[in-house]
């Protein structure tokens, strides 16, 4: 009698997180055709084949207040959540990134014996290092996407690798692409600033207006701009376009190939996240800003065990792109501190030559790769 196989189970909370999980079920799909795969995500997981207990975009909030406001839901699909993590037919838990919701996972999945890979650990060395041991002892391996956190979770006694950055994987057919402004419709002779609010609703309301501002100041003084706002997902258009309601500033939407836009601009404002980074390997001088509701901001002010919040700040261990926080992040700071980013000039070409050079500091063998190696190693025989 042939013995059924056992499913993958994966949850990921939000955008970046799952373009990290396509790209990892494709790698388990070559090396294991035909094995069930069901977990949390959007669309996207869904058109690889991936059975969808819940949409994340329900529950992915950001801030203290905001979970609040959302906590019916995110605590019945965290039940639903574990329901399905701990039934006898998973193989493996792979959980990616989306730490407090993915934590609680984790732990009841690793209680009812079934082995869990962490893809995309969060930030404890930037906010709860305690955190570490904890981790460790209800996963099996961990693949962490920058060098210096491998010393960090092996020191707590975690099964960790590190193997690159899965952001060089998504970029490596743009990194010297030719920028195109034609497919997106932007005028010859005029220079483009991007403005990237973030990928949740609370991000965009914190952040778009002040945006808007800054771009109002910024082009008056340079007439020759031209602003484009990249979705990171396609359902964010409604959110943007009312956002943009009587704006008459020159203004771009561009919802596909969101980095070969990048290839093309000049500058960028960007929300602290995923986005700084891509801009920052594609060679983009940008300003990173964080706003967010004043509890969670004096919640965080006193957790935070790092002096930049940027990532590509973090990994040059410097700060090469400006960072505004909280109500340094307005109109009159983000012009001010763009500005210099759009002369030509020395500043500029070292600012554009220090984030280049974090292409070599993230890069390795394959992330997906070493997180199917992890889930082989874990539970390989649940998939033969």
């Amino acid at each position: 009698m042939t013995r059924a196989r056992k499913t993958l189970f994966l949850v990921c909370g939000e955008p970046s997180g799952e373009t990290y999980a396509v790209r990892v079920v494709r790698e388990f799909r070559k090396r294991f055709p035909g094995a069930p795969v069901e977990g949390i995500g959007s669309s996207r997981l869904a058109s690889e084949g991936v059975r969808l207990l819940l949409d994340y975009r329900g529950i992915s909030v950001v801030g203290l207040t905001e979970v609040i406001r959302h906590l019916p839901a995110v605590v019945g699909a965290l039940r639903s959540a574990v329901r399905r993590a701990t039934r006898s037919d998973v193989g493996a838990v792979l959980l990616v990134d989306f730490p407090e919701f993915n934590f609680r996972v984790g732990k009841r999945a690793h209680r009812a014996g079934i082995p869990v890979i962490y893809y995309i650990p969060p930030q404890l060395w930037a906010w709860r290092p305690g955190r570490a041991r904890e981790l460790a002892q209800f996963t099996r391996g961990i693949v962490v996407p920058f060098p210096f956190e491998e010393e960090i979770l092996r020191s707590a006694g975690a099964n960790v690798r590190f193997a690159g950055h899965p952001i060089l994987w998504e970029l490596s057919p743009y990194l010297d692409a030719v920028p195109d402004r034609d497919r997106f419709g932007i005028p010859e002779g005029r220079r483009i600033v991007g403005l990237l609010p973030g990928s949740r609703d609370g991000e965009i309301t914190a952040h778009l207006p002040a945006m808007l501002g800054a771009a109002r100041i910024l082009f008056r003084r340079h007439p020759d701009l031209h602003f484009a706002v990249p979705l990171a997902v396609p359902a964010l258009r409604g959110r943007i376009e009312a956002g943009l309601t009587g704006n008459s500033l020159p203004m771009t939407i561009v919802e596909r190939d969101r980095f070969l836009l990048f290839r093309g601009m000049a500058a960028a404002l960007s929300a602290s996240g995923t986005a700084t980074l891509e801009l920052a390997l594609l060679g983009v001088p940008h300003v990173i800003v964080y706003r967010t509701s004043a509890v969670t901001y004096r919640i965080g002010k006193r957790l935070a065990r790092v002096s930049r919040i940027g990532l590509p700040n973090i990994v040059a261990k410097e700060t090469v792109v400006p960072e505004l926080i909280q109500g340094e992040a307005n109109p009159d700071a983000m012009a001010r501190q763009l500005g210099p980013l759009l002369a030509d000039g020395e500043h500029r070409e070292r600012v554009v030559r220090r984030l280049r050079s974090l292409r070599e500091a993230l890069s390795g063998p394959g992330p997906s790769e070493a997180v199917v190696d992890m889930l082989a190693e874990a539970a390989g025989d649940a998939w033969e």
